[in-house]
């Protein structure tokens, strides 16, 4: 089956797996089997929009563990349980525990259709249901806010999710670049305080004199903020003093209603800011009651594409301009491509192709970086680097390449097998 999937069946009994297949797909239901909960909890994803069947007794985990573990990483994901006859109690006390329904062994094909049915439609009303409630705060869904597919990515919408409607402060930590704003700005859309003002203060510009006009709300520069959101960007950037007083600010605000919300953010690992005396212990351990981390954009793997796409339709609507055509070449520089500025550096980077400017990649290799490969690593990454201009400018055409390098098409063609570039 494929990952599209509505109905994940684990079960170790593959007669008893096969059957329940079977079944639904004759239902025209998709699903898909595991002989271990251990598999499906690989491939389990917070916003996916199906149904869990799991037996109770199974080698390794069992059913109930399962459950358990289904409940933290995916917690509105129907779950299903198969169980003998000796395992009924068990059942509807794991129905206390999160369970949406129970199966006994040997279940009729029709109530097990019925029974799934049920949990789908309940799935899909939750999905909607939360979509419509992201419509309403952000004007549109967090997942066309904050995009991608990866991991690490969903794990962030999900955190935001569960954050945003609680009233604590949040303590945001990404590289420069990643979206700390944007994150932040999320947080506050989707809470009962977005209705109030959100407002992005940069640290480097706080003082002794304006902090306490900036919380308080009355700074001439700042709006009244009283019970809206306040983003402090860069926090270590904060002077000692001026730490000193938003600790205290803090710790006397924390039954007061009217007091503004604070999200902060940091570029570095605050552990490291504490060790280097850049942030002061206390107020992290104040301010860190939530905590979001956000990915590098290195290490989001194919989200690089899905925000090219979307950064560089967007620019070309906005200029009027056409899409402009990107080689597969250039797509393979861009995929290994380091982007120390993050996603804010591939957005640039959108806006030059669209423009029809240049686009220079960071630094093209320093003297450094070559003696460290060592002298036959130098010349390879020298000869990759060579043949990959050739292909984008003879835009992909092989014999055009190896015109301009000046050898024959042969001998090109043999290097660019030698370092696997076909």
């Amino acid at each position: 089956m494929t990952e599209q999937a509505v109905v994940y069946v684990v079960d170790d009994d593959k007669d008893l797996r096969e059957a329940i297949l079977d079944t639904l797909e004759d239902e025209k239901i998709a699903a898909r089997g595991f002989s271990a909960a251990s598999e499906a909890i690989k491939v389990l994803d917070p916003e996916w929009g199906g149904v869990i069947v799991s037996d109770i007794r199974m080698p390794g985990l069992s059913g109930l563990e399962f459950l358990k573990i289904a409940k933290k990483s995916a917690p509105e994901v129907p779950f299903i349980l198969i169980t003998g006859h000796g395992d009924v109690a068990t059942a509807i006390n794991a129905m206390k525990g999160g369970a949406y329904d129970f199966l006994e062994k040997p279940a009729r094909p029709q109530y097990l259709v019925e029974v799934v049915r049920r949990a789908l439609n309940m799935r899909r009303l939750q999905l909607e249901n939360s979509k419509l409630r992201q419509m309403i705060a952000t004007g549109g869904s967090l997942n066309s806010r904050i995009i991608g597919r990866s991991t690490s990515i969903k794990n962030c919408r999900r955190d935001i999710m569960a954050i945003a409607p609680l009233n604590v402060d949040v303590l945001i930590q990404g590289e420069t670049g990643t979206g700390k704003c944007l994150a932040a700005q999320c947080i506050h859309d989707l809470s009962a305080r977005s209705s109030q003002e959100f407002t992005r203060i940069n640290c480097v510009s706080v003082t002794a004199k304006n902090i306490e006009k900036i919380l308080s709300g009355t700074d001439g520069k700042q709006s009244k903020n009283n019970g809206g959101t306040l983003f402090f960007d860069e926090l270590n950037c904060l002077d000692e003093t001026v730490q000193v007083k938003m600790m205290r600010f803090l710790e006397d605000g924390k039954n007061d209603p009217n007091k503004p919300r604070i999200i902060a953010g940091v570029e570095s690992n605050p552990k490291d800011l504490i060790e280097e005396g850049k942030l002061r212990a206390d107020l992290y351990y104040l301010i860190n009651v939530a905590n979001i981390s956000l990915p590098n954009l290195k290490n989001r793997g194919k989200d690089i594409f899905t925000l090219l796409d979307y950064f560089i339709s967007e620019a070309a609507s906005r200029h009027n301009l056409k899409i402009p055509d990107v080689k597969i070449e250039y797509l393979s520089m861009l995929k290994k491509y380091t982007w120390p500025g993050n996603v804010r550096e591939l957005r640039n980077v959108a806006e030059k192709m669209v423009i029809g400017l240049e686009v220079v990649l960071g630094e093209q290799g320093s003297s450094e970086n070559l003696i460290s490969n060592g002298y036959d690593g130098a010349l390879q990454k020298f000869e990759v680097n060579l043949l990959r201009e050739a292909l984008l400018q003879a835009g992909g055409r092989k014999g055009e390449a190896a015109a301009l390098l000046g050898i024959p098409r042969k001998r090109f063609y043999l290097r660019l097998k030698h370092h696997d570039l076909n």
